[in-house]
């Protein structure tokens, strides 16, 4: 019986397994090798706050790109939703829990063996893999951190995020209570009082998800979130349908042509009175291959040039969610403060952010609680997880060339230090980012999670034609 490990039990992990029972024609065995988060439901749907909502439409949410409604049909046979018509229903963005409901249920369904038609024997081990070796041409073995190694013909990493990176100073805060290093934890069950300071580092969707908790749980104290552009995610809309700015005629553009072409387009919507955010929507189906195009200068320059703006305007929030931001701030709760985080220390009565020298605000804040949103880390050559450090050393996998994520051919095979595409090990999920740029969100994810089980199966692909994938509502 063949055996495939997956390494991660979040989303990604999950429905590649879901797909292998889906797809199997003969006997499999499937072990998935979860750890920190409850298996189904990973990092964003192991929430168990009721106001923290999708970032995505119910109508885009179905796991399966050859099912693209099951979601929403799933969504139907909830009564929580029988007063909603179908076209309300389809663009509620509904709690990320419920989501992480569906996912644990689709689990259930396909990888429990009450079907007797299913090829798949699927075992949870709720474990950290610490290394993987090859043997040979016939697969490898993971060895976990505390149990027996698991010996298999095909292994994926489907580890998704790693942990936020620390920051100056903050290692010495590491059992400080007033200090929160994770931001997906239970840091809400150890507030401060209402008349203290809570300042948040960062001001992306994980800020979002800290500033709607406290307004949420009656926090009436002061909120300050603090990043270098001092933007916050902006929020979904209602437009109309849109024209691509980019042709598709198979032509490679630079990065140059293609920030004029966008603001060419940008400026057309707001001619025709519509959001600019238009505009990079309908580039939606296209962007992982404008991002291979790009030369490694031209992606740098991206980074560093675009992509702030970029982010707020492609991951945008739910409108309570955006109401809610919106509240704090018109009440003067909230303060946005554009600066450069350097250090943090430890005073007797709060702790000290160090801000650079030579912006317009303070150089220093204190905070009676401080809790790091800045995102996951996005270096992998020092990665400090035991798992890439021990593949990194061994040389069966190396961090891609812009140093964001694993290296991977086109079929997810992971690429080695010698170059050359592994006969076992693949890989899917947002560490694929710096190849693929787009793939954190479940649109791309379920792509992935169906077309590494058809490599793994040694399947043709199953080409899918789904209907465009946009963010906005027509």
């Amino acid at each position: 019986m063949q055996t495939t490990a997956i390494i991660g039990g979040g989303f990604s992990g999950t429905l590649a397994a879901v797909n292998l029972a889906r797809f199997a024609t003969t006997p499999q065995r499937v072990v998935i090798i979860n750890s920190g988060r409850p298996f189904g439901r990973g990092t964003a749907y192991g929430t168990t706050r009721g106001e923290h909502l999708l970032n995505v439409a119910a109508r885009n949410m179905s796991a399966f790109p050859d099912h693209p409604s099951h979601f929403f049909d799933w969504l139907r046979s909830r009564c929580d939703y029988d007063g909603l018509s179908d076209d309300v229903l389809r663009e509620t963005f509904i709690p990320r829990r419920i989501f992480g409901d569906y996912v644990r249920g689709l689990a259930s369904h396909y990888l429990g063996g009450a079907d007797p038609r299913s090829q798949v024997e699927c075992q949870v081990v709720e474990d950290s893999a610490v290394d993987i070796q090859p043997r040979g041409e016939n697969g490898g073995v993971v060895m976990l951190e505390h149990g027996e190694p698991i010996e298999a013909e095909s292994v994926l990493l489907a580890t998704g995020n790693q942990p936020p990176a620390g920051l100056p100073g903050s290692g010495k805060l590491a059992n400080d209570r007033r200090y929160c290093g994770n931001p997906w934890t239970a840091w809400h069950e150890n507030l401060p009082g209402d008349d203290k300071h809570i300042v948040i580092l960062g001001t992306g969707l994980t800020a979002v998800d800290v500033i709607v908790t406290l307004r949420h749980k009656g926090w009436n104290g002061k909120i300050t979130a603090i990043s270098r552009n001092g933007m916050l995610p902006q929020r979904h809309f209602r437009g109309i349908a849109w024209p691509t700015s980019i042709p598709d005629d198979g032509q490679t553009r630079s990065l140059k042509e293609l920030v004029s072409l966008i603001r060419q387009d940008c400026q057309r919507l707001r001619g025709a009175s519509q959001n600019p955010a238009i505009a990079v929507d309908k580039l939606r189906s296209r962007t992982q291959q404008l991002w291979r195009d790009l030369s490694i200068d031209e992606k740098r320059q991206f980074l560093k040039d675009y992509a702030a703006d970029w982010n707020v305007i492609r991951h945008r929030i739910a409108g309570p969610i955006h109401d809610a931001v919106t509240d704090s701030l018109d009440c003067g709760q909230l303060t946005i403060l554009p600066a450069t985080i350097e250090s943090l220390d430890a005073g007797e009565t709060s702790i000290e952010v160090q801000l650079a020298a030579g912006g317009e605000g303070p150089d220093r804040i204190h905070g009676d609680m401080v809790i790091n949103c800045t995102g996951p880390k996005s270096r992998f050559s020092d990665s400090q997880i035991p798992l890439y450090r021990a593949l990194f050393d061994r040389g069966i996998a190396k961090p891609d060339a812009m140093d964001m994520g694993i290296a991977v051919t086109d079929d997810f095979a992971v690429v080695g230090d010698d170059d050359r595409p592994s006969s076992f090990l693949y890989a899917i999920g947002p560490i694929l980012k710096g190849t693929l740029w787009e793939t954190i969100a479940v649109p791309e994810l379920r792509q992935q999670a169906m077309a590494v089980v058809q490599t793994i199966l040694k399947q043709k692909p199953i080409r899918v034609a789904s209907p465009e994938t946009i963010e906005y509502c027509i």
